[in-house]
């Protein structure tokens, strides 16, 4: 191992302690809803493990670099972009064949996530190491950019149109709204307090900004890049989901064990939905008509009806349930079980839980092919 490298690690590690508390519940990027495979990055076992939806049962483990987190699949279903967080590599592989395009060096960090450009050709990856964003081009593996943003940022929420991205920065109280034709950073949008998420709505127009130190969301106007209106909400906001079309957006309460229903006609709280402890993350069906709500400190998922606002299923899963993700027919939920190491199946017809698939040590990203 080279000195640079071992600086690069000793960096990341000083960082994780503080970065991966936070980061447990991971955006879903619109549009992918796959119904074939579904690949799970276990970040113990440095794999991702491909398990076959028809069958339920592992097909595939490919290895890759140390601490892989979240995994991405293009719109194209060409390509999967898996962050490595220990070892601060973003590794590209070509799908279905499973065969390893590039493992690009110095891209990623503890908590790093993905989202895709328009046409796919395009991936951005946020570095939490050094404060910046990697884009990188996908079929090649190069890095065509380096984008500084604010302090340590971790998550990255893509506009509908792929033309912008907007980084939120704890440290830095900042949102960095990016360029991604030119690849700058076209504004810093100053925050009160401490950003932790940062979603765009389905119509571009509205950015829901969460802060888990003031319990609140800021409303912020895409267009004129405005803040409009803090809303308060539970303890710990941390996930921000928006319904279909955009009328409603959904905010998990960590420290409150509650889902916060916020109408956006009016930026108001219209609902607010007890769930199980320490809920992680959440998916809502593609009809939405139901939102399912993992609770870790509980070990099981919360099922909501969007029509009443209501919890109408509480389904066991396995020990430590982090995050959801819903197939594209709308027939199962997976859950990543971060303390049993398997993957729970639901069947959304039935609101049961349909088996368990083990997969490596502590799964965590996923995404449907």
């Amino acid at each position: 191992m080279t000195a640079v490298r071992r600086a690069m690690n000793v960096g990341i590690v000083a960082l994780a302690s503080l970065l991966l508390v936070g980061a447990t519940a991971l955006a879903h990027e619109a549009g992918i809803r796959g119904t074939q495979a579904l690949y799970v990055a276990n970040e113990s076992s440095d794999t991702v493990s491909v398990i076959d939806i028809g069958s339920m049962k592992v097909t595939g483990t490919i290895a890759v670099g140390a601490g892989p987190q979240h995994i991405a699949v293009s719109r194209n279903r060409r390509y999967a972009v898996v962050t490595c967080g220990r070892s601060a590599e973003v590794w590209i592989l070509a799908l279905p064949a499973h065969t390893v395009v590039a493992a690009v060096s110095n891209a990623t960090g503890p908590g790093g996530q993905t989202v895709f450009g328009s046409g796919a050709t395009y991936a951005y990856v946020t570095n939490s190491v050094y404060s910046r964003v990697t884009v990188i081009e996908v079929a090649t593996g190069k890095k065509v950019a380096v984008i500084p943003v604010g302090e340590a940022p971790t998550h990255i929420s893509i506009s509908p149109d792929g033309g912008h991205a907007y980084v939120p920065s704890e440290r830095s109280h900042t949102v960095s709204a990016l360029n991604l034709s030119l690849n700058v950073v076209a504004a810093e949008l100053p925050m009160a307090v401490r950003p932790y998420a940062a979603e765009i709505s389905p119509d571009g127009k509205y950015l829901l900004v969460s802060s888990p130190e003031s319990s609140s969301v800021t409303v912020i106007d895409a267009a004129t890049q405005l803040s409009l209106r803090r809303i308060p909400v539970g303890d710990d906001p941390h996930h921000v989901l928006f319904g279909p079309g955009g009328a409603f957006a959904y905010i998990l309460n960590r420290g409150s064990d509650s889902l916060s229903v916020i109408q956006m006609a009016n930026h108001q709280v219209v609902a607010t939905i007890s769930v199980g402890k320490e809920p992680s993350d959440a998916d809502i069906t593609p009809s939405g008509h139901y939102i399912y709500v993992t609770n870790t400190g509980s070990g099981d998922v919360s099922v909501i009806s969007t029509a009443t606002s209501a919890v109408i299923a509480t389904i066991p899963v396995g020990t430590r349930p982090h995050n959801i993700v819903i197939s594209g027919d709308g027939r199962y939920a997976f859950v990543a079980n971060t303390g049993s190491d398997d993957i729970s199946v639901i069947n959304v017809l039935s609101q049961t839980m349909v088996g368990r698939v083990p997969v490596g040590k502590r799964p965590i990203g996923m995404a449907l092919w």
